[in-house]
């Protein structure tokens, strides 16, 4: 019996013991619906895509020649543009024809190139404004002849407040009745960026980040948002060498799995 009870003790002493469950963390996802407006034509491509855990992008133009798991998403950037050949289910109208500095395109000269562009995809998405389309006539005159808009896409720099964000958003959806693409999205500019880098901290854009993420993910008519990488200051996403900044990490590892 004595033997039999050492000869126990002394298994249970050279077994290694059972691993005790962790509880699983949380992991940053790869999700369909962020992106990013990625400037293909300054260098960055697949590395930054990865890094950022990318489902989509685009580059304002109408073709990538990157290969990558992150759907491209085409442009068609102004009237120049309108017989680029596309490929894809979905085309992204205008950049900015509201501003002088961007496509600058009156109302009457963008509805007489609308239906090349809306014949190039299934979906189409809207001209994205420069200004804010509740208050401004542009985008509410361009929608009076209703141009086959499929969803509504809107860029937004109005600080780090995620409450004004969400706010902003709501109103938009409720004042055109149509899902939602940000399409470029941040504290900051880049003309705002180089003019006050540290406007806005770390933590105020980490936060913004982590909230506004949440909610778009939740909100089924918000269909897709892309960050707007500011290339300084606290709204950029990548440093000089194309390397992830703190405020790159917080959007690549946000949303995060439940």
């Amino acid at each position: 019996m004595k033997r039999s009870c050492l000869r126990f003790l002394a298994l249970c002493l050279i077994s290694p013991l059972p691993a005790l469950a962790q509880p699983a963390s949380k992991q940053s996802e790869t999700t369909a619906k962020k992106g990013i407006g990625l400037a293909e034509r300054h260098g960055m491509g697949e590395p930054q895509l990865t890094a950022l855990k990318a489902g989509w992008y685009y580059n304002w133009g109408s073709e990538t020649k990157l290969k990558s798991s992150a759907t491209f998403v085409p442009m068609i950037f102004s009237l120049k543009h309108v017989d680029d050949r596309v490929q894809g289910a979905v085309v992204l109208g205008y950049n900015e024809p509201d501003n002088e500095k961007q496509s600058n395109i009156a109302v009457t000269d963008a509805l007489a190139g609308w239906p090349q562009i809306a014949r190039k995809a299934d979906r189409i998405g809207s001209p994205a404004m420069a200004g804010n389309p509740l208050t401004k006539e542009w985008l509410k005159d361009f929608l009076k002849t209703s141009p086959k808009v499929d969803f509504i896409t809107v860029h937004w720099y109005k600080g780090a407040d995620a409450k004004h964000f969400i706010r902003d958003m709501e109103a938009i959806h409720a004042a055109f009745g149509k899902p939602i693409w940000v399409t470029e999205y941040a504290p900051q500019t880049i003309a705002s960026s180089e003019k006050e880098p540290s406007k806005f901290s770390q933590d105020e854009v980490d936060e913004f980040i982590i909230e506004a993420n949440r909610w778009m993910e939740r909100t089924p008519w918000v269909e897709r948002y892309a960050w707007h990488d500011s290339r300084v200051g606290t709204s950029a996403l990548f440093d000089a060498q194309g390397e992830l900044t703190l405020t790159g990490k917080t959007y690549a590892s946000h949303p995060q799995s439940k």
